[in-house]
């Protein structure tokens, strides 16, 4: 039972046992809600479907077309997002028109990779959207037509440069570090295999390099004075200016008060041309996006579950969050001391009374120039597991949203750009939350680690893989360097069709012959199975033995390893 905030009354943990909400966790939370006010009216409706009206009314659409003198509503309204307005003076209703599904997982294979861990002797210390296409270029040969890639958000312009693609500033807008540079990278930015990256030093010689060049193009404005600030730039360009925690910054600049940044811009030019380099940078990684597409392969976007309290996203939105509450994670046999991840929520009363603009931003944002979208932690769609600053995951507990209405978005914007959707439904998993992804055709995650029965026996409206970037790779596993024995045990069981009741009379694998058997014969069962979406690590293509990340450590390089292979030497496999 949730009460008016939406906080539950407790929640069962993976061994079954209830944990009951403690009326101290009750209290701080809905301090750090506010009292709940309902917004003005919202009404989703499927689309093609009608409507009686209480009353005549004018609808006037999000094209700027209009429909007047209505009594139903009509069934061809357009998707989109409308305004209701009746005839005799009522109150104005928001009209979410949306589909009931988003477009379907196309039957395809090929690959998934961090961005940052390709490399070649042209990157820049870092892998970056150059070496994403020369990627693209090996797999379309090879038959591939999918690259599920790492977070394309921006963290901070700001030094030290955040290693995890998922604590960005902002969802909204790119991460400029993947700008491909065309002339050869400064001798201390070259890539060796084994060496770690060193995301500071990429991106100083970087933005040096960006920063001429801006300058030798005349400096081009890109509107950064419009009726419509660029949030995100702006906030960069303050950044540039008081660095990268919005909290201690001068209190004329804390708050995104449109009408006097606006002004401010008009005062201080110097300002508006930082505003402009960063809407510039911009618009160079759409077009290098685009030039990856254009290699015939569909690239996969990740949508992070949230956003650094102190970045772009949680300075302009900070009305509708929780500022004094992190997201994280239960206690459970992976995790005993449960997970905190750092990352403030969205209030669920003050988002929809907000009429859900960030999420749609959000969304909207994280489709622009590719082909499908992987959500992660799907879940926190459905409820988030809220820990009071400071507190321990052991004084959480979930706070449920509003699902079928952050659904119905998703299905509406992703049917609007054409991509399809996908659900990281690993974990934990409420009852009945996989359906409702299933009903919006917004396919599952089936990872080889996880699994009980072969790869033969998965579900067709699924992506299917060995391993995550949170996951051991094969190589990791098969050498015991990584891993556990039951994942040791599913690998050779599938690998070399061995006994998977006695996985201790194989040895580990020392030869890299055996290794590379080992990970082919695996992707091949990954391969075969009915998943729509099959997708090979690049981690594992290549034979790294590290994965890419260990939650909740910090004795780990996470984020920070580059691939063993440079990416003009990788043999995808066909």
């Amino acid at each position: 039972m949730d009460d008016d905030w939406g906080i539950t009354d407790g929640y069962f943990d993976v061994s079954g046992s209830w944990h009951v909400t403690t009326e101290e966790t009750r209290d701080r939370l809905r301090h750090a809600m506010g009292t709940p006010v309902v917004g003005r009216p919202m009404w989703f409706v499927e689309h093609r479907s009608t409507h009686p009206l209480w009353s005549a009314c004018r609808i006037a659409l999000d094209d700027g077309s209009e429909r007047n003198d209505v009594m139903h509503l009509p069934d061809d309204l357009p998707i989109g997002y409308h305004e209701l307005i009746p005839h005799d003076g009522g109150a104005v209703t928001r009209l979410i028109v949306h589909p009931t599904s988003c477009p379907v997982l196309p039957r395809a294979w090929g690959a998934a990779a961090q961005i940052y861990a390709l490399w070649s002797r042209r990157s820049w210390g870092i892998g970056d959207l150059a070496d994403l296409r020369t990627l693209a270029v090996s797999l379309h040969a090879a038959g591939g037509r999918a690259i599920l890639v790492s977070p394309l958000h921006q963290p901070a312009p700001s030094l030290p440069q955040e290693h995890s693609p998922y604590f960005p500033s902002s969802r909204r807008s790119w991460n400029p570090l993947l700008i491909a540079i065309d002339t050869p990278p400064p001798p201390d930015l070259e890539c060796t295999p084994g060496s770690l990256i060193d995301r500071d030093a990429a991106w100083a010689a970087k933005r040096h390099a960006l920063e001429k060049l801006f300058l030798d193009l005349g400096s081009p404005q890109a509107n950064p004075v419009s009726d419509r600030l660029d949030g995100v730039a702006v906030w960069n360009a303050l950044c540039d200016q008081y660095g990268p925690v919005w909290q201690d910054w001068p209190h004329d600049v804390r708050r995104f008060d449109h009408e006097a940044l606006l002004q401010r811009l008009t005062d201080d030019p110097a300002l508006a041309r930082r505003v402009s380099f960063h809407r510039w940078c911009q618009g160079l990684v759409g077009d290098q996006i685009a030039a990856v597409v254009a290699t015939g392969v569909d690239i996969i976007g990740d949508l992070a579950i949230g956003i650094s309290p102190g970045g772009a996203d949680a300075w302009e939105y900070q009305d509708l969050l929780a500022l004094d509450v992190r997201v994280g994670a239960p206690p459970d046999p992976f995790n005993r001391a449960g997970q905190e991840w750092g990352i403030p929520p969205f209030v669920p009363w003050k988002l929809r009374a907000a009429e859900y603009e960030p999420f749609i931003e959000t969304i909207r944002s994280t489709l622009r120039g590719v082909q499908g979208l992987r959500i992660d932690h799907v879940m926190g769609l459905f409820r988030q597991f809220w820990i009071p600053a400071g507190g321990q995951p052991t004084d959480g507990t979930y706070v449920t949203f509003p699902a079928d209405e952050l659904l119905a978005i998703i299905c509406l914007e992703a049917t609007r750009s054409g991509a399809f959707v996908i659900g990281e439904d690993l974990g934990t998993v409420a009852d009945g939350v996989r359906e409702k992804l299933a009903e919006c055709s917004i396919a599952g995650t089936r990872v080889l680690w996880f699994e009980t029965e072969p790869p033969s026996t998965w579900p067709t409206n699924s992506l299917a893989t060995v391993t995550t970037h949170d996951l051991p790779t094969i190589a990791g596993v098969v050498t015991g360097r990584d891993g556990d024995e039951e994942q040791r045990r599913r690998v050779l069981a599938h690998a070399l069709d061995s006994d998977t009741s006695s996985p201790h009379e194989a040895p580990f694998a020392t030869s890299q012959a055996v290794v590379a058997q080992v990970i082919t014969s695996t992707h091949d069962a990954m391969l075969g199975s009915p998943a729509s979406l099959r997708l090979v690590s690049m981690d594992d293509v290549t034979g790294a033995v590290e994965r890419p990340n260990h939650p909740g450590t910090n004795d780990h390089p996470n984020w920070r390893r580059r691939l063993p292979v440079s990416v003009d030497g990788v043999l995808v496999p066909n």
